[in-house]
Formats: C-alpha cells, structure tokens, sequence
C-alpha cells in the first residue's frame, strides 16, 4: 500500500491519500506474529542466559512465558479490539 502526503500552501494543511481501496490485512498477520517472535525470542534468551549462569532451567521456561505475554500484551495495544458487527447494526 502506498500513500501519497500534498501540503496545500494557502491552507498550510496536509492531507493524505492512498492509492488502495481497502487495507491490507497482510501486514497485519506479519506483524503479529513478528511481535510473537520476537518477544519469545528477546525474553527466552534473558532466560536462557540466566539459566546456563544459575544453572536451573525453569528459568528458560519463565523467560518464554514472560515473552509471550509481553508480546500479547503489545499485539493488543498495537492493534485493539475487533469491533462486534451486532453493533454496527443496533444504530440502523
């Protein structure tokens, strides 16, 4: 998708135009799980690492966990809740 920005010079206002009709849910789903990826990756080696130096690998399993929660926790404020379509249709 690409987006085209003009700045008007009287109003010294900028609008914004896009060159697709509708958005692209691909780069959505790339995203998400990019999110996922790298949060289990990031936390599961802070864990890992912590693991090999105290040598108790429940700290690896932690450092999973905690990534993957991060990471769902970032996913859901990156990209909000899906509105329910009952109520587009109670204002009609």
């Amino acid at each position: 998708m690409t987006a085209r920005v003009s700045m008007d010079m009287d109003t010294n206002s900028m609008t914004r135009t896009s060159t697709s009709s509708a958005p692209s849910s691909d780069g959505d789903a790339w995203g998400v799980l990019s999110y996922v990826l790298a949060g289990m990756l990031f936390y599961g080696g802070i864990g890992w690492l912590l693991s090999n130096h105290f040598h108790h690998i429940w700290m690896f399993v932690v450092g999973m966990i905690i990534g993957l929660v991060a990471s769902v926790y970032l996913i859901v404020k990156r990209y909000g809740v899906v509105p329910d379509q009952n109520d587009d249709r109670e204002g009609q």
